[in-house]
């Protein structure tokens, strides 16, 4: 056997357990890195992107009026993470949830920043 510059040693063959070792490792280690413990399916939540017509906050209810000129309402619990201030004129992405009444009930509002 021959010492390799950094003094480790060379040898021209590996037995079957060091091979099984290894394979083992690097099997191991392209699964714990190839997915992250956060994935989740992709998001199908449907969402809406427009313009604040109307917010009353008494009833958690905003309309927001779409890119096509149609408005649609929304309204929000405890649970609906609000990012911004929902103010008429505001530019806002809600994603929702529909009810079996029709409804919607938004998961998420995030009112763009201008």
């Amino acid at each position: 056997m021959d010492r390799s510059p950094g003094g480790l040693l060379k040898t021209n063959r590996s037995t079957p357990a060091v091979r099984n070792l290894l394979t083992s490792a690097a099997v191991a280690w392209v699964l714990a890195a190839g997915v992250p413990a956060s994935a989740s399916p992709v998001d199908k939540t449907p969402s809406a992107t427009g313009t604040v017509a109307h917010v009353v906050a008494s009833q958690r209810l905003v309309e927001v009026t779409l890119a096509d000129g149609t408005t649609q309402r929304f309204q929000w619990n405890a649970e609906t993470k609000i990012s911004g201030t929902l103010t008429p004129g505001a530019a806002v992405t809600i994603r929702y949830n529909s009810g079996p009444d029709g409804k919607n009930l938004a998961v998420q509002i995030t009112v763009s920043r201008n």
